[in-house]
């Protein structure tokens, strides 16, 4: 069966994600890093070259269970030890006594997990990328499109739709820094041998590692990283970075979805109907986007747990690593793919963020009137006055205007064109059009490296 499988893995596995999060390609991965060290000691004369090239022979997993490796890594704690008892079994007994010569299974079940990372984040990149393209192009579009600003879940001041996606795409910005920085310094290969010396290699260990390193396209590490876990824990805080980012906008698309606000829907294309409400298009993309964020909060803890590790082998806390990041993982990805999804067939009403604005009756455009009189008649006069008309427009169902010109300081000072512009809220957007200026530029710059690390130019 194509895709991942169960009743409910396939709603945080996409079907890109999981040949590469799979048991088998994980198996795959362990192998390719069994015959690089092989490859490397043959060419650098630490093991026979005959030995390497038989070892080498047995890149394909064809015939392994993945099942049965984890049924027997419960004797030894790792999936390693029968995975290399069975290579062993497929050579020639002149081969036997040189695969996994020198290593320990850490340095093989770490390395596959930083190969499986690799491709992971090449697949995480190319969804950064399309939603960091839609944003943009939803704050430009948008960059003049009036709504209401809410705080705390009220009408706060007047802004615009375009100010808010650049917002959004400011928060993905920042949020992937810390995962491309990890894709270009910290994918690394693990090789210290049994304690963390290579002493079986006597002195050429690290000539191996490096070889092994340039041979899997990861880099060589100053040290060995067995029971130093920081960039698991890294890597783990930078997808939930992300996640967080792209949760902040399927929540703000589900708050705005509301039938009381209904500025921002979902496609209708998409799905999301009910089973017992047939007038309903839930926001199923932006669910699930949540959904995701509600998992990874459960994930991180496990992968900061695991940063105190025992002397020089953890007794306990690299297992638990490895299903962990594997949903981490997957779980992320999902979450980007399924952002990207909604953003693509996200659907913007214009007159309902302009209804919504004046829904307020000028109110939010208190704080101008509040700053224009206060130059004549000081702050605490003018605070009281505003306030006072708000109160009014509030219980007489009336525009703030309207109460504003029973006053006769407001009309005194300020001329019938005057008192019109004030009240005009796009001539109230501040700094709005530098700042979605700014977010352009950002991702102008962040796309750059996001389109090398997704294989793109």
């Amino acid at each position: 069966m194509d895709g991942p499988e169960g009743l409910f893995e396939p709603l945080f596995i996409s079907d890109e994600m999981d040949p590469i999060v799979s048991a088998h390609n994980w198996v795959q991965k362990m192998v390719d890093v069994e015959c690089a060290i092989a490859r490397a000691q043959g060419e650098l004369g630490v093991i026979p070259a005959d030995a390497a090239n038989e070892i080498s022979r047995l890149a394909s997993t064809h015939g392994l269970d993945p099942t049965e490796l984890g049924r027997k890594a419960r004797d030894g704690a790792t999936p390693v030890i029968p995975l290399v008892q069975i290579l062993t079994d497929k050579l020639p007994e002149t081969a036997r006594p040189w695969i996994h010569y020198g290593a320990t299974s850490q340095d093989i079940l770490d390395t596959a997990t930083m190969l499986v990372v690799k491709d992971a984040i090449r697949l995480i990149a190319q969804d950064i990328l399309e939603i960091g393209n839609l944003l943009g192009l939803l704050a430009e579009r948008y960059r003049l499109t009036p709504m209401v600003a809410r705080t705390l879940f009220q009408h706060a001041l007047p802004s615009t739709f375009g100010l808010k996606a650049a917002n959004w795409l400011g928060g993905v910005v920042s949020a992937s820094t810390s995962l491309e920085r990890f894709f270009r310094n910290e994918l690394v290969v693990q090789f210290g041998g049994a304690g963390g010396t290579l002493a079986a290699l006597d002195d050429r260990g690290v000539l191996v590692g490096e070889r092994v390193a340039s041979l899997l396209g990861l880099s060589f590490p100053a040290m060995p990283w067995h029971t130093q876990r920081i960039r698991i824990a890294e890597l783990g805080g930078a997808l939930a970075l992300i996640v967080g980012a792209v949760a902040k906008i399927a929540n703000d698309i589900v708050l705005a979805g509301q039938a009381e606000i209904g500025e921002l829907s979902e496609s209708q294309g998409l799905g999301g109907g009910s089973s017992a409400l047939p007038q309903k298009v839930n926001p199923v993309g932006s669910i699930l986007v949540n959904a995701c964020f509600r998992r990874v909060q459960g994930f991180l803890p496990v992968l900061y747990g695991c940063l105190i590790a025992e002397n020089e082998r953890g007794a306990g806390g690299w297992q638990a690593e490895w299903p962990t990041l594997r949903d981490l993982i997957s779980t992320a990805e999902t979450s980007t793919k399924r952002s990207a999804m909604t953003l693509r067939h996200l659907v913007v009403d214009e007159a309902a963020m302009l209804r919504n604005l004046e829904l307020g009756r000028g109110n939010v455009m208190a704080e101008r009137v509040l700053l224009r009189l206060s130059e004549g008649m000081g702050r605490s006069a003018a605070h009281e006055l505003v306030r006072d008309a708000t109160r009014r427009s509030t219980k007489n169902q009336s525009s703030l205007i309207h109460e504003l010109n029973q006053e006769a300081v407001f009309r005194e000072s300020l001329s019938d064109d005057e008192r019109i512009e004030l009240f005009n809220p796009l001539s109230y957007l501040g700094s709005a059009q530098i700042f979605i200026d700014n977010a352009l530029s950002q991702w102008q710059s962040a796309s750059a490296g996001w389109n090398i690390i997704a294989g793109g130019v």
